[in-house]
């Protein structure tokens, strides 16, 4: 498994953290109202500090490990695959981000626009992840 592909799987895995976070949220809103907003920052903080802390451990261990430096550098495949996640997963957060942006401040406000947008940001991220593996684990398509 290349190195690309062991990220992308890791992050698939680990944005489960955030998905957790946002499900405790959507799930029961009552205790997330009741706190206050140092309280809830607090509580967005873990989720984000643990996945900016498996990303960078992901980074630095798949870095370590390389024993030639220059087999890191991205090839033609490499660059179509992430060409492509990038492209459909820009789609994604940009819709997300105009529900966000634009639909969403009529009728909500605070912290659900909060949430609304890691929601997307997160579903923009596991499209980008899911097409990484997809291409690495079927071959790129057209």
């Amino acid at each position: 498994m290349l190195a690309r592909e062991r990220f992308a799987w890791v992050w698939l895995v680990s944005l489960v953290v955030l998905g957790s976070y946002l499900v405790a949220v959507a799930a029961a809103p009552a205790w997330f109202e009741a706190l206050g907003h140092a309280q809830r920052i607090g509580m967005l903080a873990i989720p984000l500090g643990l996945l900016g802390v498996i990303a960078l451990a992901t980074h630095g261990l798949s870095w370590l490990g390389r024993k030639d430096r220059v087999a890191g550098e991205p090839d033609e495949r490499d660059r179509a695959i992430e060409l492509r996640a990038s492209h459909v997963a820009y789609h994604v957060l940009m819709a997300g981000m105009v529900i966000v942006g634009c639909v969403m401040p009529f009728s909500d406000s605070g912290w659900q626009l909060v949430h609304a947008a890691l929601f997307f940001i997160a579903v923009a991220e596991l499209t980008h992840s899911g097409l990484i593996v997809a291409g690495y684990r079927r071959g790129l398509r057209a």
